[in-house]
């Protein structure tokens, strides 16, 4: 008979493949709009096909892109032809089979319970270990250079939830200007989401235990914080064991697609430092139900870094001329944790003589991009809590 039986029997013989590990996959993907996909491409290109039998036997696995974000599905499928495969991915909103193959074995056949499949592009067939980029046949890691080539052409989960983003560029004209402006270091800890789906906390967590990981050099086992060269210290970026560290405060915290909640992540803190022999203390710095700007400058004076719990907030760049500066926001709904490591107070005087304060907070936002930025703390974010980390 032709292959019209598919729509109707795939929601029974449809299963989830166990490929993925800890990591909990389809979180960012909508599945019935991913399957319908699948379902209206299979349609169409085995329609003419004569199948025996009465049902297609379909396993979906996750699909990751180079930032290992969830971008959308593999489907690996048998007919009485044979077994093929279908690539299905979130463009912009939009679920499109951007491969769909009738008869060959999946290329993620052989990833491994625990690896993630990751897609670059057309026929470009990767997997996940631990976090790190590797060649499917071999497991030898991608190079920096191979992934910075990939990475010119890839695809790249995109939502039509990234279109609640808002973007507004603020200009301040000026006579003068003074600066207030502290760094815990030169370069801070910059570790993004590797795939902790709702685990923005735990890669702040992250980023704060590699900052103390510079004193306690036990905190990250057999990872190297970063180089100094004087009074600068340079953090390096995450390799397999930040990211093994970020896992188990994951779990330590209680992550899940839901998020983690601030007595979580400060629950899991505590832990993963009392594992390591250490203690870990929070200081409110907020008075009056407002974030307090002197106990931000005092924790960041005192060598200390700090976390926000925010909802709605924006991260910005400051760019300054002679006369004027352009601070270019992305303005974010919703929930997210992230470190800061110093401040940077900027006062502007106008040629009418009034003054205005620019109050920010150097974060690392935990995104692949970009990884570090201005927070200000007076433009269009709540602060829910914010606290002084000291791990000692």
């Amino acid at each position: 008979m032709k292959k019209k039986i598919l729509t109707a029997c795939l929601a029974l013989v449809l299963s989830a493949g166990a490929v993925g590990g800890g990591v909990t996959a389809f979180a960012d993907v909508n599945l019935e709009e991913c399957d319908l996909c699948f379902q209206q491409t299979a349609n169409a290109i085995l329609e003419e096909d004569e199948v025996i039998g009465t049902s297609i036997v379909t396993q979906r696995t996750p699909l990751y892109d180079l930032n290992l974000e969830n971008m959308g599905c593999v489907y690996s499928f048998h007919t009485a032809c044979g077994e093929g495969y279908a690539i299905v991915i979130c463009d912009d909103g939009n679920y499109v089979a951007q491969e769909f193959v009738k008869l060959a074995a999946s290329p993620y056949a052989e990833v491994a319970e625990g690896e993630l499949c990751v897609y670059a592009y057309t026929m470009t067939y990767l997997k996940s270990v631990d976090g790190t980029i590797c060649d499917i046949a071999t497991s030898a890691p991608i190079s920096e250079e191979s992934l910075d080539a990939l990475r010119e052409d890839a695809f790249f989960y995109q939502t039509d939830t990234n279109a609640n983003l808002e973007y507004k560029t603020v200009r301040v004209e000026y006579v003068s200007r003074s600066y207030d402006v502290k760094d815990l270091c030169y370069g801070q800890p910059r570790f993004s989401n590797n795939g902790w789906t709702g685990g923005c906390a735990a890669v702040a967590g992250g980023n704060l235990i590699g900052y103390y990981d510079r004193y306690y050099e036990d905190l990250i086992p057999n990872h190297t914080a970063g180089i100094s060269n004087g009074e600068l210290f340079l953090y390096y970026y995450a390799d397999e064991y930040v990211n093994n560290m970020i896992s188990t405060l994951y779990s330590y915290m209680g992550g899940s697609a839901n998020g983690i909640s601030e007595d979580g992540f400060k629950s899991g803190m505590k832990k993963y430092c009392s594992d390591k022999g250490l203690s870990c203390d929070f200081t409110s710095l907020k008075s009056g139900g407002k974030l307090s700007y002197d106990s931000v400058k005092s924790c960041i004076n005192g060598g200390n870094p700090l976390v926000l719990f925010l909802n709605t907030y924006t991260v910005c760049n400051i760019h300054e001329k002679s006369t004027y500066a352009e601070i270019s926001y992305q303005i974010s709904q919703g929930n997210h944790v992230m470190p800061g490591f110093g401040y940077r107070n900027v006062k502007y005087t106008h040629s009418d003589g009034s003054v205005s304060d620019y109050k920010y907070i150097n974060v690392t936002t935990g995104w692949g991009d970009p990884t570090t930025a201005y927070f200000n703390i007076e433009y269009c974010t709540n602060i829910v809590s914010a606290y002084k980390v000291n791990i000692h």
